[in-house]
């Protein structure tokens, strides 16, 4: 059986602004299966009813042999860039659109929903919320305003994750150094996300976050990005700096097999040796739907790879989900 965590939703509209704020989403319907995100009165991205309407997103899944999905919102709807009252007005929007989806098809949809972490203490307070209306975890981006998740003022709301048995999922957002990037734009989601996922994995090894917080469930899109080649690295300064001054008791590659995976990256060999050798039994199936680049015969891929079959994945899945 197959269970895609890595799927995003974005509301069919939204509500005015609670504030003056330009960069407050607006869809633009064309129809009633077409329309357009736009930030400060800018097209951000065409989306379709996939986005939104819960019969067409389970036509697809059926097509594709998916049983279910975890739903997360559209990354750049996570705001980190508003003020923390704007931020959380729209969380919980949004957070409420995912919920009855989950509501309507229970069993074929689980909710990965936002919190505004801008505000580290807002945030944190809301997951009781989001653990009481039955969300398996929530989403955040691999940088918060250019802060890396590894900064210890992040570290209660992970502790909070670990207490309510939240899972959280990684998604690039946002990356940095995408402004020197101006000449090839193209790069920023096909290049600089996986770098900044992999930054955003590594500063969690690193800072000691995830030795401090074992029974914390948290998964990276995009395969992790460039975690593999960033642990191989860092495993040598490891070795060569006495554990980083004694922070990190075991090596970094221990603290990388605990974490989850999903398995957008494409090339199945690249995904047998993430799944086979870097983190055995930690990578679940995720396509990015329903966008472009998503990940196209889900099943037909996972079958071409020796060490990550749908049964792995769905293992890993319901795991990481907590179901």
């Amino acid at each position: 059986m197959l269970l895609d965590v890595h799927a995003h939703v974005v509301p069919a509209s939204f509500p005015p602004a609670p504030t003056i704020q330009p960069r407050w989403p607006c869809m633009c319907l064309r129809d009633a299966d077409h329309g357009v995100i736009e930030f400060a009165g800018k097209a951000f991205r065409e989306l379709d009813a996939r986005s939104w309407n819960v019969a067409r997103r389970i036509e697809d899944m059926d097509r594709d042999g998916i049983a279910a999905q975890a739903l997360s919102p559209m990354p750049e709807l996570l705001s980190y860039w508003f003020d923390a009252a704007e931020g959380l007005s729209l969380a919980r929007y949004v957070n409420h659109v995912i919920a009855e989806m989950v509501v309507a098809r229970p069993g074929r949809f689980h909710g990965l929903g936002m919190a505004p972490l801008q505000d580290v203490e807002l945030a944190t307070r809301e997951l009781e919320r989001l653990a009481a209306d039955g969300f398996a975890g929530v989403q955040i981006g691999s940088n918060i305003n250019g802060a890396f998740p590894g900064e210890a003022r992040f570290e209660p709301f992970f502790a909070e994750c670990a207490r309510l048995s939240l899972a959280v999922f990684v998604h690039a957002l946002h990356p940095i150094g995408a402004e020197r990037l101006q000449s090839f734009p193209d790069l920023v989601p096909f290049a600089a996300f996986p770098l900044d996922t992999g930054l955003a994995a590594v500063t969690l090894i690193r800072s000691g976050l995830l030795a401090r917080h074992p029974t914390l469930r948290i998964g990276f899109s995009h395969g992790g990005g460039a975690i593999i080649p960033l642990t191989h690295r860092l495993h040598q300064g490891w070795l060569t700096s006495g554990g980083f001054g004694g922070a990190l008791p075991e090596a970094p590659h221990a603290y990388a097999r605990r974490c989850y995976y999903d398995s957008l990256v494409y090339d199945a060999g690249w995904l047998d040796y993430l799944a086979g050798s870097f983190a055995p039994g930690q990578v679940f199936a995720g396509t990015d739907y329903p966008y472009a680049i998503q990940q196209e015969n889900l099943a037909g891929f996972l079958a071409a790879s020796k060490t990550c079959a749908g049964d792995a994945t769905e293992d890993a899945a319901r795991r990481f989900l907590g179901l």
